[in-house]
């Protein structure tokens, strides 16, 4: 099986935290994904890193790297991620990447969540990937929220402005 791992995180700073300039993020989550293809013994053909990318759009380069790679290369049989929401946090992506990924006859695997290709596999996986895009409304919520209550107490919520 000839696989490629799709690695992201999130913003610039967990992305260049730590030695190496990789932060502590990708490095861990390259290790689980390694180890979950060296025991089948998989080969890898590729590792793509979008590092400070939001998944709130695939407009990622490596993303949109990889599934170029996979449609026009076709030497890919295998997806390995992490788990689902560092490929997608919302639904139209999710759903406009894993069809892609089926029509070219690509498995998505995540290390994390152990999901079957059967029907009752895909609502779960489907199930996953609305629970990302739910997070991921929650959390810009509540950042909106604090943003808001630090304004009203005279703070600065996005930097003092500078002077002139």
């Amino acid at each position: 099986m000839r696989c490629v791992i799709y690695l992201r995180v999130s913003t610039r700073g967990q992305a260049e935290k730590g030695e190496g300039g990789e932060g502590f993020s990708i490095p861990v989550r390259r290790e689980v994904c390694d180890r979950r293809i060296r025991d089948p013994g998989w080969d890898l053909v590729d590792e793509l890193a979008d590092r400070g990318e939001s998944a709130r759009s695939a407009e990622r380069p490596q993303l949109q790297a990889m599934l170029a790679r996979i449609a026009t290369e076709r030497d890919v049989d295998a997806v390995v991620v992490h788990e689902y929401d560092r490929r997608a946090r919302n639904m139209e992506d999710h759903v406009a990447v894993r069809a892609l990924l089926r029509r070219e006859g690509v498995a998505l695997v995540s290390v994390t969540e152990n999901v079957e290709e059967t029907a009752s596999g895909r609502l779960v996986e489907g199930i996953h990937s609305l629970m990302a895009e739910l997070y991921s409304a929650d959390l810009a919520a509540e950042i909106e929220k604090g943003m808001v209550q630090e304004a009203k107490l005279g703070g600065f919520p996005r930097g003092a402005p500078s002077g002139m």
